[in-house]
């Protein structure tokens, strides 16, 4: 029998747990629960006394070394100090492995729990000590290079994938794609303006919001998912933080934020003033990733007037923020 070919299948959690209780020290009272289908799937595994993470990565989501990037980012920041979520090596000692699925090999890495719990709206102690471990994780991460990244979070880059992605998604918007083509002309000329002294680059995590990290009771941090890890500005971290769920994210917090990553790392104050800037940047990857996947082959199409009213929310908040005012 032949069966018609797929984009995105879903696993069989028991087969997948037959898998790793075979090929990882893992006790046989052990059970699987899928948790969350995304950018890759994630299932929990767990026991009596323990538990951990199985992400299966999306087929051609990830490449093999862009992977063995995050595992040495995270064993390096692991043997630093830094709470993270770690990969945990099978009985012969390897991290990464792979399967055929029915649209294609897809990569799945066994990794630590986070002990704690997802907490959306951050205190302002809780703001204060994020803002610690990040300004930690940068300062440990300033002008290195673990391999190849995910992402490349450079300005131009990121503007040029933007600018393709969504030229044939906006053809009924010209004036919202022409705001694009503008928005990329001002950010280039501001960042060229700025002496490189002022914009420290190296690692970022990418993805710095609270879906990405657990907080236990004593206010103790693990970090997790770095599927977005990307070389860049490090101050752009900061602008993701600051963009997701900015509508119930008080001054106070950020202000909280920020000075405790200044405990770590100084920002100069060209960083602090593109901060948002760096939101805007986030918010144009997030929309261009989602418009890139929702192509009408892998998932139906991201509508127009959707990426139109997006652009709009962008259009907004750069109104807030003129060049000017920096």
């Amino acid at each position: 029998m032949s069966f018609f070919p797929v984009e995105y299948s879903t696993l069989s959690s028991q087969d997948l747990l037959r898998l790793i209780t075979d090929n990882y020290i893992i006790p046989a009272d052990t059970s699987i629960t899928f948790v969350k289908r995304g950018f890759n799937d994630t299932y929990l595994i767990r026991g009596a006394e323990h538990k951990f993470i199985l992400r299966v990565y999306k087929h051609n989501w990830r490449s093999m070394e862009s992977i063995e990037t995050e595992l040495q980012l995270i064993e390096y920041l692991k043997k630093n100090g830094i709470s993270v979520s770690y990969p945990i090596p099978d009985k012969q000692g390897n991290f990464i492995h792979s399967l055929n699925a029915p649209e294609g090999l897809r990569h799945f890495v066994l990794f630590s729990f986070a002990e704690g719990i997802q907490v959306r709206k951050l205190s302002i102690e809780q703001a204060y000590l994020l803002g610690i471990e990040t300004g930690k994780i940068h300062t440990l991460t300033q002008n290195k290079s673990f391999g190849i990244p995910a992402h490349d979070y450079a300005i131009e880059t990121q503007f040029e994938i933007t600018i393709t992605a969504l030229k044939s998604v906006l053809i009924a918007f010209p004036e919202h794609y022409n705001y694009i083509l503008q928005l990329r002309n001002e950010f280039i000329t501001l960042f060229s303006s700025i002496n490189s002294c002022e914009l420290q680059t190296g690692i970022c995590h990418g993805d710095l919001q609270a879906e990405n990290f657990h907080i236990t009771p004593d206010n103790r941090f693990t970090f997790f998912d770095f599927d977005f890890l990307g070389t860049g500005y490090l101050a752009y971290d900061i602008g993701v933080f600051r963009w997701y769920d900015h509508k119930n994210k008080t001054p106070q917090i950020m202000d909280a934020f920020l000075k405790g990553y200044c405990t770590i790392r100084m920002l100069s104050s060209s960083e602090l003033k593109l901060i948002p800037y760096f939101s805007m940047l986030r918010a144009l990857f997030q929309m261009t990733l989602y418009c890139k996947i929702s192509d009408g082959q892998q998932l139906p199409l991201w509508p127009a007037q959707q990426v139109a009213d997006f652009i709009g929310k962008v259009k907004k908040w750069h109104s807030k923020y003129k060049l000017e005012d920096l």
